[in-house]
C-alpha cells in the first residue's frame, strides 16, 4: 500500500527545457533561411510560421506541465493533456533509464496494479533524476528495474508490456516522420512559391 502523507508537486526543469528549446529554436532558422533564400521570402515566412508553432507548443508544454501526487491520486499534467490515476491499486514500480539514438537517457517510472498490468507512466524526460527519486520515496511502493539503462527491446524483454510497439521501432518510425517533414516542407515551399507569384 502507498504511503503519501502529504501533496507532492514536482514541475519540469526549466533551465533543462528552456536550453532545449533554444538549441532546437536555433536549429530551425538554417532550415528556414534555406528555404527562404532558395524559394522566396514567401516560402520562408510559411516555412518559418510552421517551426515557431511547433516551437511554442513545446514552451507551452514546458511551463504547464507537472506531477501531482496526493494521498489518494496521481495526476500528469502537460499543455493538451491530464492522466489520473487513483493509487488505490498500485502496489508497485518499475524504474528504468531508457537510452534511443539521438537522443539523451530518459528515466522512466511505471505504476503498476497487482497483476502487473501498468497503471500510469512517467516520463521523466524533463524532470531531473533527484525529481524521480522523490516521486519513488514519496510513493512508498516497492521499486525495481534493470540496473543499467536499457533500449525499449531490452526493457521489453525485462518486462513485457511496459513499452510501445512504437517505442521498439524507433529508427522505422524516424524514417517515416523524416519522410513526412520532407513533404510538409514541400508543400510549404510551394505555397509560398505561389504566393510570391501572384
Amino acid at each position: 500500500m502507498h504511503h503519501v502523507q502529504d501533496d507532492l508537486v514536482l514541475r519540469p526543469s526549466l533551465r533543462a527545457g528552456w536550453v532545449k528549446l533554444g538549441f532546437a529554436a536555433v536549429a530551425c532558422v538554417l532550415p528556414t533561411a534555406e528555404v527562404w533564400v532558395s524559394f522566396g521570402p514567401g516560402a520562408g515566412l510559411v516555412a518559418g510560421a510552421v517551426l515557431v508553432v511547433l516551437v511554442a507548443l513545446v514552451a507551452a508544454h514546458l511551463h504547464r506541465a507537472r506531477i501531482v501526487l496526493t494521498p489518494r491520486e496521481i495526476v500528469l499534467r502537460g499543455a493538451f493533456f491530464r492522466r489520473r490515476r487513483s493509487l488505490e491499486n498500485a502496489v508497485w514500480t518499475i524504474r528504468a533509464t531508457i537510452v534511443q539514438p539521438n537522443a539523451p537517457p530518459a528515466d522512466n517510472l511505471f505504476l503498476l496494479d497487482a497483476h502487473g498490468g501498468v497503471l500510469l507512466r512517467v516520463h521523466g524526460t524533463n524532470y531531473t533524476t533527484e525529481d524521480v527519486d522523490r516521486l519513488v520515496h514519496a510513493l512508498g511502493l516497492p521499486c525495481s528495474g534493470p540496473e543499467h539503462p536499457v533500449s525499449p527491446k531490452e526493457l521489453q524483454r525485462y518486462r513485457p508490456g511496459l513499452v510501445t510497439w512504437a517505442e521498439q521501432h524507433a529508427f522505422l518510425l524516424g524514417v517515416a516522420f523524416a519522410v513526412v517533414l520532407t513533404l510538409v516542407i514541400a508543400v510549404a515551399v510551394l505555397v509560398g512559391v505561389v504566393l510570391t507569384m501572384e
